[in-house]
């Protein structure tokens, strides 16, 4: 039986290892842009942590050989999960613990927030930081007149001197990863995202959640991303000195 014969150096295409280390660094490029994103906003209140939809070096380098679709995959997700609710003793901070989001009126838009600090404007309408128009559930929320306390029950409800202002609107969404950024840490909700009740959440006045980013970890990431690139720098590098070798042995 004949031996077969070796592929020919020639029916190599030279194009499969660059183009699988560019697809590769595209997506540590990406990771690196999450990272430094969840680092700037690790002392946000409510921010949550973003995530890179990507894989290890080594598997990336397979999937970008294997399909240029797939290398292109880098979407990113947002973790909601919950983060630490710190005190404050200021009754005017409010937080939500569990699943859901205050609804807020911005800029002819209802937008949405995990950690609120409250603000009365001239008419009495509760408004928070940004000058968003605090929801409740029929509406904004506005107190009567000047007041000395402010309480907020667990499921919302609001009370001025012991009369009651109204309960929080408090929402949840089917698919939350849906939900888009809006400046002031809000989150904007297309007509399309289906709404439900924020079941199993429970207000809590005088704390503010904290962002849910661990700082050291995301550093380490950071440390390890930038390994990666380098050692596909390198690789690059490596790849194209072979490749230039391999043209002048052929002339």
């Amino acid at each position: 039986m004949a031996t077969p014969a070796a592929p020919s150096i020639r029916s190599i295409d030279p194009r499969g290892a660059p183009r699988a280390m560019a697809f590769a660094m595209r997506g540590l490029e990406k990771r690196f842009d999450v990272v430094a994103a969840n680092l700037a906003n690790a002392e946000t209140a409510g921010h949550k942590r973003l995530l890179a939809r990507s894989d290890l070096f080594t598997q990336e380098l397979a999937r970008a050989t294997a399909s240029d679709e797939k290398g292109r995959d880098r979407s990113v997700v947002r973790d909601f999960s919950q983060g630490d609710l710190v005190d404050t003793d200021d009754p005017m901070d409010v937080s939500i613990d569990g699943p859901g989001f205050f609804a807020v009126e911005s800029n002819g838009q209802t937008q949405f927030a995990r950690t609120l600090h409250l603000h009365a404007d001239p008419d009495g309408t509760l408004v928070d930081d940004h000058g968003g128009r605090v929801l409740g559930e029929g509406g904004p929320l506005r107190l009567s007149g000047p007041i000395t306390q402010l309480e907020v029950e667990g499921d919302g409800t609001v009370k001025g001197d012991g009369s009651d202002v109204g309960r929080l609107r408090l929402v949840n969404f089917v698919e939350p990863q849906r939900l888009d950024d809006a400046p002031g840490g809000y989150w904007r909700a297309d007509e399309r995202l289906e709404v439900t009740g924020a079941q199993g959440a429970e207000v809590r006045q005088r704390q503010r959640e904290r962002s849910n980013v661990d700082a050291l970890d995301e550093l380490v990431n950071l440390i390890t991303i930038q390994r990666q690139y380098e050692a596909a720098q390198r690789a690059m590098a490596t790849e194209s000195d072979l490749r230039r070798r391999l043209n002048d042995g052929l002339r």
